[in-house]
């Protein structure tokens, strides 16, 4: 299945409001609500869209955001990446070409980034680098709209 005009307008309106009726996005989309749900079905049944959900935001919670960098050898990233993933606090595991993996950690925010020092203790002696962050700028989880526009131009 492609994925077309009419998904990534839906992909859109549901970016900005998960709770929003498929009845409504049909009126204002024009088409019927059964539509929208069939679609939105297909995008969840393909990973397009992941779950439904509300976006936390940590700090406002009282936790501690950080990214840690580990130079892994590239034959051994694949499978460092994969032991990251599996650790609670790792909430986004990526893995570069040249075999570096970025995580991007969220831990209980204690005196002295205590908590960040108790993930670190679980990646067993890698080589890395720690970053926990103090102040967040902008913090945004969703596609840009120009970004989905500029998908919907290439269909």
């Amino acid at each position: 299945m492609k994925i077309d005009e009419l998904d990534l307008e839906i992909i859109k309106y549901l970016q900005d409001d998960a709770r929003m009726s498929f009845r409504k996005m049909g009126k204002m989309l024009g088409v019927p609500h059964t539509t929208i749900f069939t679609r939105a079905e297909r995008l969840l049944s393909r990973g397009v869209i992941k779950k439904f959900s509300a976006v936390l935001h940590p700090h406002e919670l009282g936790l501690q955001i950080g990214y840690v960098i580990i130079d892994a050898p590239p034959s051994e990233s694949k499978e460092i990446a994969r032991k990251v993933a599996e650790l609670d606090e790792a909430r986004k595991v990526y893995r570069t070409f040249d075999g570096k993996i970025l995580i991007n950690v969220i831990v209980p925010e204690r005196k002295y980034h205590q908590g960040m020092e108790e993930f670190l203790a679980k990646l067993n002696g890698c080589q890395m680098k720690a970053y926990p962050i103090i102040d967040i700028v902008k913090y945004e989880n969703t596609l840009h709209p120009e970004i989905l526009k500029e998908l919907i131009g290439k269909r």
